[in-house]
């Protein structure tokens, strides 16, 4: 049988009360230095345990945030990976615990929410597209939540700066003599990819001599399957996986990179298959991203009001590829 704050106060003689706020650290107790020492001397002799359930139930704080996506990657994800990183040292630092849930087998949306919502959690960060039927369903609920690295309606959220790494992209390749551009996106409706697509725009248009389009990957068994491009041709790709599926694609079709066709990707992530190339792209700084992202939950589940979106800044890294 587990020992009780009471089997403990049984044995020395005194109160539960003054047994328990001795164990539990609780602020502002005063107790006498020899009876604090006789305590803890005697709960680690009668292998005494602290209920972490009956303790968050006092205190109205479980002290573990959840990290929801609705996407398929593991932690082996370039992406998710840094975002994890972010969140567990952010994590340590907050003396938090962190929870992973993921959207699986046709999970219903109201399902997955009486999980996300069962008392496990002092609040939620979520990474998810702007379609996914959790998304409005978050945005109603009193739990905490706030949307990492693609802003969601209705939350608030902490994301990278994506129009200004599209426009600093376009200013170096325009500079550097570029002319015919191709946007690669993916099917997915993210609001990074739409903020990034609507810079790509926005500076075609103010490059009337530009030739540009969008083009959207598609998939043929469960394979990416890219887009076709023109002679002179750069291709912006939504992130760096997708530039470097491309540079492969380019290196199998025999075709020279940056001579004949050129790739840029965004995120800022290497590839250690291709050590020969730096690729031309926009770092974000996603585990900074992560870390804010969980300052805001903090604030929030203390009370504290925040700001809408908090954009992270960017940097060009050059590369050989374009």
């Amino acid at each position: 049988m587990a020992v009780t704050t009471h089997d403990i106060a049984e044995r020395l003689g005194l109160s539960q009360s003054t047994v328990s706020r001795i164990l539990s650290g609780a602020a502002g107790h005063r107790a006498a230095a020899g009876t604090r020492e006789r305590v803890l001397a005697t709960a680690r002799e009668m292998g005494y345990r602290p209920n972490a359930v009956a303790r968050s139930l006092r205190r109205g704080r479980t002290e573990v945030v959840g990290l929801y996506t609705g996407h398929d990657y593991d932690a082996r994800n370039e992406f998710l990976g840094t975002v994890l990183g972010g969140l567990q040292r952010a994590c340590e630092r907050q003396r938090l615990d962190l929870m992973l849930f993921s959207a699986y087998g046709g999970r219903a949306p109201e399902a997955m929410m009486g999980r996300l919502h069962d008392g496990r959690i002092d609040g939620l960060l979520v990474h998810t597209t702007t379609d996914d039927p959790i998304v409005p369903l978050l945005a109603e609920t009193d739990l905490p939540v706030v949307a990492v690295a693609d802003a969601l309606p209705g939350l608030p959220a902490a994301t990278a700066d994506d129009e200004r790494g599209m426009a600093l992209l376009i200013d170096h390749l325009w500079e550097r003599g570029y002319r015919r551009y191709r946007m690669v996106v993916p099917r997915q409706s993210l609001v990074s990819v739409a903020r990034r697509q609507a810079a790509f725009l926005a500076a075609m248009a103010a490059h009337p001599e530009a030739e540009g389009a969008v083009l959207t990957v598609t998939e043929e068994d469960g394979r990416m399957v890219l887009p076709v491009l023109p002679p002179d041709t750069v291709a912006c790709c939504w992130n760096d996986r997708t530039a470097y599926d491309l540079l492969r694609a380019c290196r199998e079709a025999g075709l020279r990179v940056p001579q004949e066709v050129a790739v840029a990707g965004f995120d800022g992530f290497l590839d250690e298959k291709l050590p020969a190339r730096q690729l031309l792209t926009v770092a974000c700084p996603w585990d900074l991203v992560a870390e804010a992202a969980l300052d805001q939950l903090s604030r929030i589940v203390d009370g504290q009001s925040v700001d809408v979106e908090v954009r992270l800044p960017v940097r060009l890294v050059e590369g050989d590829t374009a």
